[in-house]
């Protein structure tokens, strides 16, 4: 034991690769059917621009550009909507608050009514 922690203090660079192929290992695991969805994706798509372009070779670079746009004007819908994401779920938030004020408020009130029903 005292061999490993006296090489590992010589040499801390040994260390640092240790530790570094430990994690890349474990998010090996996490993410291993992660990669495996994006090369499929990869996979599938390339063989459509290869579909498409076997088609008609001039107009791929045309049908690359229109999807490219349609992609950009997809991310820019996304980034506006999520601009006010935050602002929204805070407004939410306060207004369930109140809600289940007021319904406490209410079920206080029915609760003395039905009181009162019973008592007369």
């Amino acid at each position: 034991m005292d061999a490993i922690t006296g090489y590992i203090s010589a040499h801390p660079a040994a260390l640092v690769i240790g530790v570094i192929f430990i994690i890349i290992f474990l998010l090996h695991f996490i993410f291993k059917s992660l990669i495996k969805l994006v090369l499929i994706m990869l996979l599938v798509l390339g063989i459509a621009f290869g579909y498409y372009y076997f088609q008609d070779p001039a107009k791929v670079p045309e049908n690359v550009k229109e999807t490219m746009e349609i992609i950009k004007s997809g991310a820019n819908d996304m980034v506006e909507k999520s601009k006010t994401f935050f602002s929204d779920s805070k407004k939410l938030y306060k207004e369930t608050k109140e809600g289940s004020g007021d319904v406490n408020k209410l079920l206080n009130e029915s609760g003395k009514e039905v009181e009162k029903e019973f008592k007369k």
